[in-house]
């Protein structure tokens, strides 16, 4: 009964996640698609192959240790020396040779040095990459988010002006009994009913899309979406961008996109020190013990050893790559400063957009009111008798209209909120 019991448990505790599953906020789906979307855990794989470059060049520091062993057997002695009178004497048929060589590098330009400053330069430059592809996917995901609360808004719209529309059914339908109106008039009716429905479907496919979307973006299977809920705020204010409003010069040095930049530079100068590294002197020393038996008698030695290699043939050449290497340095701070300009009209064009945005819903609301009171004047002329239907529709058509306008205007404003925080680093 136990086993039973447990079993069943089992199977129904999916069902059990799924009653007590919580909506996603905009914070929740910020969060999941940074721990799951594909491009993010794409990148910081890049980081841990920048990571694993490091640490290989940690090693050129230490000592290079190789092992050697040789053996050989031969058909006939390799060597016969003669001995006139004594004969011959038959030298390598057979022998070993074993030996272990350490070499410490002493100094070698500075090549050693710099590749570990490059390594590491990689590896910053390689989390500032990734937090830039963040930022891009945070991005994509409060679009798909915002985008959602618009087409839900917009359902709800249609539904409000459905059930006015349901009571102003009723009322034609018993004016047309009565002779009031004609059949034209409960045909317009209908048609506007119908346009109701049709929107109400694009919006139930909208919907969906968007959030396959956003189920995608956040690394959820888009299989299955019958468990993916929203949970939107209900009380969302619209501030005046003014409050958050940043001195576009002093917010550069806090974007990624600018440390990107400035890396790129960093990395040309290591690049161009390991360049000039490669034709310097360079220092060794080292170390050997052997052991050999090759005529027939074991033999045991070491030596110690001191190289030093100066490339004196190859500065001719390397002259020419060590300036292809500051010419690289150049274009490398051409571009930081061709960024540094490109960040601030991006800065500039994201306040702009900031600013329509919040002009162009206080110019909503206010579209809204009036629809709203054009709407309610309407309905009491056209009861009254002053207003045709055609009149009345046509009110009600815009008030539609006017709420959609708002609907979208907050979605715009939102993002460009989200924008301008995002490129003036916060």
């Amino acid at each position: 009964m136990r086993k039973a019991l447990y079993i069943l448990f089992l199977v129904c505790f999916p069902a059990l996640q799924y009653l007590h599953a919580q909506p996603y906020t905009l914070e929740d789906c910020r969060r999941i698609a940074l721990e799951r979307n594909a491009m993010v855990q794409e990148v910081k794989l890049g980081e841990e192959v920048a990571k694993q470059t490091r640490n290989q060049a940690i090693t050129y520091y230490f000592p290079d240790i190789s092992l050697m062993g040789f053996g050989f057997q031969a058909s006939n002695p390799m060597m016969n020396i003669d001995l006139g009178m004594l004969g011959n004497m038959a030298l390598l048929k057979d022998g070993i040779l074993a030996s272990a060589v350490a070499v410490q590098p002493v100094f070698t330009g500075g090549k050693i040095l710099y590749g570990n400053k490059l390594a590491k330069t990689g590896i910053f430059a390689s989390e500032l990459f990734t937090a830039m592809k963040q930022d891009e996917v945070l991005a994509q995901t409060e679009e798909y988010y915002w985008l959602l609360y618009s087409l839900y808004e917009k359902q709800n719209t249609v539904s409000s002006m459905k059930q006015v529309l349901d009571t102003l059914t009723k009322d034609v339908q018993q004016a047309y009994k009565a002779g009031v109106l004609g059949q034209h008039e409960v045909l317009k009716v209908q048609l506007q009913k119908n346009t109701l429905e049709n929107k109400n479907v694009e919006l139930e496919n909208g919907i969906f899309l968007a959030t396959m979307a956003l189920a995608h973006q956040m690394g959820l299977p888009v299989d299955s979406l019958d468990g993916f809920r929203l949970h939107f705020p209900s009380d969302l204010q619209v501030r005046d961008p003014m409050e958050l409003y940043a001195d576009p010069a002093s917010v550069i040095a806090s974007r990624t996109e600018y440390k990107l930049l400035q890396t790129g530079v960093r990395a040309a100068e290591l690049e161009t020190k390991m360049e000039r590294s490669a034709y310097l002197p360079k220092v060794g020393v080292g170390a050997m013990y052997y052991y050999e038996n090759l005529l027939d008698k074991n033999n045991w030695n070491g030596a110690v050893m001191a190289a030093v290699q100066v490339p004196i043939s190859s500065w001719g050449r390397g002259s020419f790559a060590i300036r292809q290497k500051k010419i690289e340095e150049k274009r490398a701070r051409i571009r930081e400063e061709d960024g540094h300009q490109q960040l601030l009209m991006q800065i500039q064009q994201a306040w702009g957009t900031y600013v329509e945005a919040y002009l162009k819903y206080e110019l909503a609301e206010l579209a809204v009111s009036a629809s709203e009171e054009n709407a309610r004047i309407n309905e009491q002329y056209f009861k009254a008798g002053t207003v045709n239907l055609t009149e009345l529709l046509a009110a009600r058509g815009g008030l539609q209209q006017s709420r959609d306008n708002k609907t979208d205007a907050l979605k715009d404003y939102q993002l460009a909120k989200s924008k301008y925080l995002q490129v003036t680093g916060r």
